[in-house]
């Protein structure tokens, strides 16, 4: 029997296609979740805050004509030399304080909504591997519900992120640098006043038709990857993968215990489905199984989320930078022009400048920082979130 067929018919004390340790919402202290996890993720924030600033302005820069954008490097330079260490976390306040009641109904809404499509998955007898459909339509409708509350934070951070940023002018001859606001609540009154309230949604679309299929891809290749990753992990380290050396060693002993005439192929592959059969019984009954160590959950919880970052990160870039460019160049530009007509921006005109200015690559600026972002970020943000969900964990009563 090959190593391939061993490994099937011998699953380690964690189902194919599981995810162990695995806290539901139901089994979550929420007053403690919710107030710790403000700290924690307010303290990632602060961490990687400096990527989003230089991703954000790699993407609306427009100094130069061309698919390539100015290096990160050169963008951190220029911030610190213009404003120091400050200028690298303009807009800051704005998202830890707009971010707290948008992660309350992010987080809810996708806790509620995978526990419910999981169980619609297991009605319709899906494989467990399958049930990153689930993750997929918690990550999509979680980031629609929060839109509402999120394109605004969105909107006044990323204009005070883009201050002093070069960029083609409205009439298309040369460059001006867009202005700047003093904090948070002097954008939120020059945005109301200039463009009334639909200036705090410009973009709205744009960011559904982004932000929903971007954490709708995260999530569902996160639960993928997870699932992925835990049947390659051997079960004495609490994962789905048994060693084919165990099983040689019991088919040699089933042999040495064969009669006369009892050699026959298909025994030895039967033989293992029933020890693996039994072993998961008795497993199920006795409640003994190799737990998974903290290392060895957070290691698979950072590939996953690495590898999802890529591939979200990558897949979304066009969409992403549409939508950021539309946000920021339809308020701030005509103004920083010294007056003049404003332009009317939609999401098809704001592409097609896209692709005058600097071609099909042009949707790909800031590719690369994005990928980096959305992996550091959604690796980072994951990690704490379900390290904050085993550690709020309702204790079971004795």
């Amino acid at each position: 029997m090959s190593s391939t067929d061993a490994d099937r018919v011998a699953s380690g004390p964690l189902a194919a296609g599981s995810v162990p340790k695995e806290v539901t919402w139901d089994g979550l202290d929420k007053r403690k979740f919710f107030v710790v996890g403000a700290g924690m993720f307010s303290c990632v924030t602060c961490m990687l805050y400096p990527l989003t600033v230089i991703k954000t302005r790699q993407m609306v820069d427009g100094s130069a004509v061309g698919s390539r954008p100015p290096p990160a490097m050169s963008i951190v330079k220029d911030i610190v030399k213009e404003r120091g260490i400050p200028g690298l976390y303009r807009g800051f306040g704005t998202i830890v304080v707009g971010t707290l009641p948008i992660r309350f109904v992010y987080l809810s809404t996708l806790e509620v909504v995978k526990a419910r499509a999981r169980l619609v998955c297991e009605a319709l007898d899906l494989p467990p591997m399958a049930h990153g459909i689930a993750d997929a339509a918690g990550g999509a409708t979680a980031s629609m519900c929060s839109q509402v509350l999120g394109v605004p934070v969105d909107i006044i951070s990323q204009r005070q992120m883009v201050q002093g940023v070069a960029v083609r002018a409205a009439s298309g001859d040369g460059t001006v640098r867009l202005r700047g606001y003093r904090n948070g609540v002097h954008a939120l009154r020059e945005i109301i006043a200039a463009e009334g309230v639909r200036g705090l949604y410009r973009g709205f679309g744009a960011s559904i038709a982004t932000l929903v299929p971007g954490s709708a891809i995260w999530w569902g290749f996160y639960g993928t990857y997870q699932r992925v990753f835990w049947s390659l992990v051997p079960a004495e380290l609490g994962g789905a993968r048994v060693r084919d050396e165990g099983l040689h060693r019991a088919s040699g002993t089933a042999r040495a215990s064969k009669g006369p005439g009892e050699d026959d192929p298909s025994m030895e592959f039967k033989a293992a489905v029933a020890r693996g059969m039994a072993a998961s019984s008795a497993r199920s009954e006795t409640g003994v199984q190799a737990e998974p160590g903290e290392g060895t959950v957070i290691g698979v919880q950072v590939a996953s989320g690495v590898c999802a970052g890529a591939t979200s990160g990558f897949l979304t870039t066009p969409l992403d930078i549409v939508k950021t460019r539309l946000q920021v160049l339809s308020g701030p530009r005509a103004a920083s022009a010294g007056g003049g007509e404003r332009v009317r921006h939609t999401f098809w005109s704001t592409a097609a400048e896209l692709y005058r200015e600097h071609g099909a690559l042009g949707f790909f600026r800031g590719v690369r920082p994005r990928m980096t972002s959305v992996s550091i970020w959604g690796t980072t943000m994951v990690t704490t979130y379900e390290f904050l969900k085993r550690t709020s964990k309702i204790d079971a009563e004795p």
